[in-house]
């Protein structure tokens, strides 16, 4: 897969700079966010206490604030998708029930030549751990 190569390093905004920035949106009557990246399950934002952040912790924050009602994010990544995101889906009713999860392949041959990180009976196995 080329897209790594085309994109860069990934990186993530820190944790106060989104939360400001939703907090903001939500005082001009901003109801819906959708946090948005290329692989934005693998976010590992900066904290002000120097700690990193999961997504499904950056979502939990989120929600918090006052006004907003739906939170939802894309693209995501099979082998990014920790046990916090997935708590995040059950436990945050701001999370909308939708996730986009590529499939890319079936077949274990096509998924290594891509570099993808995962094999098909794992990507089963997470979508049955989602469910």
């Amino acid at each position: 897969c080329v897209v790594p190569y085309t994109r860069g390093a990934e990186w993530s905004r820190p944790v106060d700079q989104i939360v400001a920035e939703v907090r903001a949106l939500a005082a001009k009557g901003v109801r819906e966010v959708t946090l948005l990246g290329q692989n934005v399950n693998a976010y590992h934002g900066e904290a002000g206490d120097g700690g990193n952040w999961t997504l499904g912790r950056l979502i939990r924050e989120i929600a918090e604030i006052s006004g907003i009602a739906r939170i939802r994010y894309t693209t995501s990544y099979p082998s990014e998708m920790d046990h916090d995101l997935i708590s995040a889906h059950a436990e945050v009713p701001q999370l909308m029930p939708y996730l986009h999860l590529p499939v890319q392949s079936g077949s274990d041959r096509v998924l290594e030549a891509m570099n993808r990180r995962h094999s098909a009976a794992e990507y089963l196995a997470l979508v049955d751990k989602i469910r």
